[in-house]
């Protein structure tokens, strides 16, 4: 389980780090209607840790300020804070502490072109390795995608095309709620 034990020392403080926007998950009940921004490939150069990625929430308001795209490097700064969530450690049931990043300035977020990371990122090669455990017969190999990787500008370009690829090896299962939404929607 991934705690994010690297930021423990940053814990309460405030960190510059760059990141490719992934994903946005839109406001609802569950996640207090903010914004949720998935930013994959992150790293802190003053501090050299790299994350896989992080679910940063932002209000509605700053959202809109903001004017993010899909798949462009960000720069901003955010909070390390924690949090406790159950685990099982040995057949009991604890709490565990996780490190998480919030609060992103608004001030501070721009537009990043060029990279202090090199690809691939502990993002892609997680993508890369789940594309090698699927099922099935696999169009690429792991060498391909990763001279695929070496091949791509790495401004963002990279994490679209990892994504699309991991898109296209995803199964989805529907049930008759979803099959019935389609049909009569």
């Amino acid at each position: 389980m991934d705690t994010r034990e690297v930021l423990r020392p940053y814990k309460k403080q405030r960190l510059g780090f760059e990141g490719v926007l992934v994903d946005v998950m839109e406001p609802n009940r569950r996640n207090g209607h903010t914004y949720g921004l998935v930013f994959g490939s992150i790293y802190a150069p003053n501090e050299n840790i790299e994350l896989d990625h992080a679910v940063i929430q932002m209000d509605i308001a700053d959202f809109k300020k903001a004017k993010l795209n899909l798949y462009t490097r960000y720069y901003f700064t955010a909070e390390i804070t924690s949090y406790y969530k159950a685990t099982n450690i040995m057949g009991v049931i604890a709490q565990r502490e996780n490190f998480m990043l919030q609060n992103i300035s608004i001030l501070k977020l721009r537009e990043m072109p060029d990279s202090n990371i090199t690809q691939p990122t502990m993002y892609v090669m997680k993508r890369i390795h789940n594309i090698m455990l699927c099922k099935g017969k696999l169009r690429h190999t792991e060498e391909e995608l990763i001279k695929t990787v070496f091949h791509t500008p790495n401004d963002g370009s990279v994490e679209r095309f990892i994504n699309e690829c991991t898109g296209s090896y995803q199964q989805v299962s529907m049930n008759k709620h979803n099959m019935e939404e389609i049909l009569y929607t």
